[in-house]
């Protein structure tokens, strides 16, 4: 028996041999996928002898990037199209550019000076010299 999206109808009681008949005719359609080469462990999926890439198309600032799959019997052909990048004006960015950019975010960290503390203690002093290396990392 074929399998019946349709079965079982809700509320219906429960019948042994309608659940295996659904049972057995999911297994007939999974039976019928092509298996792949067996691997160390079992079928890996469909068996294709060529995979190739069909086309690569550029599309515009903004859309989506796609991929759409053929498959010709035991052949599998990929097309691409990937958007361009954004288009700005070229150049060098100047160091006025930059602070005008950046001002309004994250406080600039060159007015942190390094922590000094009259301590002998290595645990303290380990602290304290993380700390430093830290602040010379933020600092742009």
């Amino acid at each position: 028996m074929p399998y019946d999206p349709t079965k079982p109808v809700d509320h219906s009681p429960n019948s042994a041999a309608e659940m295996r008949a659904q049972l057995a005719g999911l297994k007939a359609l999974i039976d019928a996928i092509p298996a792949g080469p067996p691997g160390p462990a079992g079928p890996q999926g469909p068996a294709f002898s060529n995979v190739q890439i069909g086309s690569v198309t550029t599309v515009d600032p903004g859309t989506a990037a796609a991929v759409s799959v053929s498959v010709f019997g035991n052949n599998v052909e990929l097309s691409f199209s990937i958007p361009k990048g954004e288009t700005g004006a070229p150049g060098e960015v100047t160091n006025a550019t930059l602070a005008t950019e950046v001002a309004g975010t994250a406080r600039n960290p060159n007015t942190v000076a390094p922590l000094s503390l009259g301590t002998t203690d290595p645990q303290i002093t380990a602290i304290v010299d993380k700390l430093n290396e830290l602040i010379a990392a933020l600092t742009r």
